[in-house]
């Protein structure tokens, strides 16, 4: 039997980790461990999820160490402690109590799959697609998920493969570790899944996407949502980071980059968000003076 590990990080988000804990205590597979990987959060808050899960392993920061950190000292631990199978899931997703189930008979049936997607609804619309597989745009170079915002009609129920995986939910076999190594730190948040895929790939590892295991989300609550300047300040550096790492060459990249920064800019200004333009500026400021990883992202938070 396969041992996998589930791994989730908080960040001072007690009701959000309590409904995917509580998501998770649901499922049908047997072997499964869950770390919760905590980030500097309210020590009561700690002790109510150890209370209320009793099954989950805590490691306990004492500082934030952000998303890509923080699950990879979950991984850290799983790996070291006989992995077969990391779960990363984020903190404000839930699961359909046989998704962990469907996404292991996927990656059991070939030797060659090391990362498999589930399909991925809103949290607050059940039928409506948030994922339905990941690819890579050849012309633009930026990421973009198959089905957004899309009802459900059964058009993506056949498994493919993909470029990658939402790193919100995503099944990954200890040897695409061993052989490619961790999450990117210096990405910090956001785009870290996108590479990890695309560099697995390059080693032989297939992504597939399995349209039966189901999962919710919620959407980057610990970032403060798409609009928050957190959230702006990692996507305007990081794609920048993403081009220079992987040596994109798409045409069209920095047409569609700088549409998108100045539409950022603009959208904050309107909204009356100067904080959100200011975050957009900065995260390019510090991808040119080399001010990776975390860089400023904790002044916006």
């Amino acid at each position: 039997m396969k041992k996998i590990f589930v791994v989730i990080v908080n960040w001072k988000a007690y009701a959000d980790t309590a409904e995917c804990l509580l998501s998770i205590s649901k499922i049908k597979q047997p072997h499964c461990e869950v770390v919760l990987v905590d980030n500097e959060s309210e020590a009561n808050a700690v002790e109510k999820l150890k209370q209320d899960f009793p099954f989950i392993k805590v490691i306990q920061n004492n500082e934030n160490l952000g998303c890509t950190e923080g699950n990879n000292a979950g991984i850290h631990y799983a790996l070291d402690n006989g992995a077969d199978y990391i779960f990363r899931l984020d903190n404000d997703a839930f699961i359909a109590p046989d998704a962990i189930e469907k996404l292991l008979e996927r990656a059991e049936s070939d030797p060659t799959i090391g990362v498999v997607a589930p399909k991925i609804y809103f949290a607050g619309h059940p039928n409506i697609i948030w994922f339905a597989g990941g690819f890579l745009n050849k012309l633009t170079g930026f990421a973009y998920h198959r089905g957004v915002n899309q009802i459900d009609k059964g058009q993506f129920n056949r498994q493919i493969e993909i470029d990658y995986a939402a790193g919100c939910a995503m099944l990954i076999k200890r040897a695409v570790f061993e052989i490619t190594g961790f999450f990117d730190k210096l990405y910090a948040h956001g785009q870290e899944d996108v590479d990890f895929c695309l560099f697995a790939k390059t080693k032989g590892f297939k992504v597939i996407f399995e349209p039966s295991a189901i999962v919710y989300n919620k959407l980057s609550r610990s970032s403060g949502g798409s609009r928050s300047p957190l959230y702006l300040y990692y996507r305007s550096r990081n794609h920048l980071i993403f081009k220079k790492c992987l040596n994109i060459k798409a045409p069209w990249f920095w047409p569609f980059y700088i549409y998108l920064v100045l539409r950022r800019i603009l959208g904050s200004i309107v909204l009356e968000k100067p904080r959100g333009a200011l975050a957009t500026i900065n995260g390019i400021y510090d991808y040119y003076i080399g001010k990776w990883g975390r860089g400023s992202g904790d002044r916006f938070r």
